[in-house]
């Protein structure tokens, strides 16, 4: 089935379409969502008795796939899957599918993505060589603690991103499938456009506390392929005949919902780090 729009394009953005955190998920929720992962971490570390660099190691894997699920609920995800999963228009030269551009997504993404990560950690591999993995352990669990509560919105932490979505007018004149290529390569290093999940910051930190190009490329790629779910789940949606404003309107309930399940993670693994000191 051809899924059409009912509606002309939108050209401003429009926020307000985006329940807040406070009317999506309840402040009880919240708070037992996380304490319940404070209680995982704890149970973890406990059980595990890792030493401090392994503890910073499992650490930075869990926040690159928390990052994984966290960042793709946004206005520029769905821009993503919006270009992606749209049908082909007639007229239109050459043989794009909604699956090759999500190819061709994924490839710009985990390239740029990948050679990211490898940075930061050649860059912690010389920056943070001589710091004590119990320091670097401990800073780690203070910014993930201070970061959790801020996405379920207890407190409120500085956020630095530089604040540009992608850019629209290359859908007008590009191909689909070289505009999946280019958002994907853009989305990919994680800083160039809006920072949607606070995740991102603790995943950067610990990739440069670890000082590991292998790592810091493994998660900057799993980080990359997670960002590819919009996508594939706005392709799954248009396949069985729905449409992409009905597909849209449902990312933005399950985006703050996300933000709650985020911050819980993420206080949970402060949990798993603060414990793993002792």
């Amino acid at each position: 089935m051809t899924t059409v729009l009912t509606h002309e394009p939108i050209s401003t953005d429009l926020p307000d379409i985006r329940p807040t955190l406070a009317g999506a998920v309840s402040t009880t929720a919240r708070l037992g969502l996380a304490a319940g992962a404070a209680v995982a971490g704890a149970g973890a570390a406990t059980l595990a008795a890792p030493t401090a660099a392994t503890a910073l190691t499992a650490a930075v894997v869990g926040a690159g796939l928390v990052t994984s699920l966290a960042a793709n609920w946004s206005t520029c995800g769905m821009s993503v899957a919006g270009v992606v999963a749209a049908p082909k228009q007639p007229g239109r030269k050459g043989a794009s599918t909604p699956v090759r551009r999500l190819g061709w997504h994924a490839l710009g993404s985990v390239t740029t993505g990948a050679v990211t990560g490898a940075a930061l950690g050649a860059l912690g591999s010389v920056t943070a060589a001589n710091l004590s993995p119990l320091w670097l352990l401990f800073g780690w669990a203070v910014f993930a603690l201070a970061y959790g509560l801020h996405e379920i919105g207890v407190v409120s932490m500085p956020a630095p991103m530089r604040r540009q979505q992608l850019p629209r007018h290359l859908r007008r004149t590009m191909s689909p499938w070289k505009v999946s290529l280019l958002f994907g390569a853009i989305i990919g290093p994680g800083f160039l456009i809006f920072i949607r999940s606070s995740a991102y910051y603790l995943l950067v930190l610990g990739v440069l506390a670890v000082g590991s190009p292998a790592l810091g490329a493994a998660m900057f790629t799993v980080v990359s392929l997670g960002r590819c779910m919009p996508s594939v789940a706005a392709i799954a949606h248009t396949r069985r005949g729905g449409s992409m404003p009905a597909f849209l309107s449902v990312m933005c309930l399950v985006d703050r919902r996300v933000q709650a399940v985020t911050g819980a993670a993420l206080v949970g693994l402060a949990a798993f780090a603060a414990i793993s000191l002792i």
